[in-house]
């Protein structure tokens, strides 16, 4: 299976296919990884979908919570605070509501 796009949506969808069995190549425009986010929050259905692949315990530790405050002056970042620094990070658990 061809999966064109290697961002949040190509990957995972990439993950799942292979979980089930089925050989994945994984193709994108860009020829370097992206040195900026791909997927700056989640909702509560991809929360889901990570949870049913067995990796959103996982999420949290290797992202944040919130996002830094940067100040620019043209491409060049001039300034960059944390409000959130030091402060207890909040587990993402997904929740299932039951029809």
């Amino acid at each position: 299976m061809l999966v064109v796009g290697a961002g949040p949506t190509g990957l995972t969808l990439a993950c799942d296919l292979a979980r089930r069995g089925v050989s994945v190549r994984i193709v994108d425009k860009a020829s370097e990884f992206t040195h900026g986010s791909r997927g700056k929050g989640l909702n509560a259905r991809s929360l889901e979908v990570h949870d049913d692949l067995g990796v959103v315990d996982r999420m949290p530790e290797s992202g944040v919570t919130h996002m830094p405050h940067r100040k620019y002056r043209g491409a060049k970042v001039i300034a960059e605070t944390d409000p959130e620094a030091g402060r207890w990070r909040r587990r993402i658990r997904p929740t299932r509501q039951d029809s």
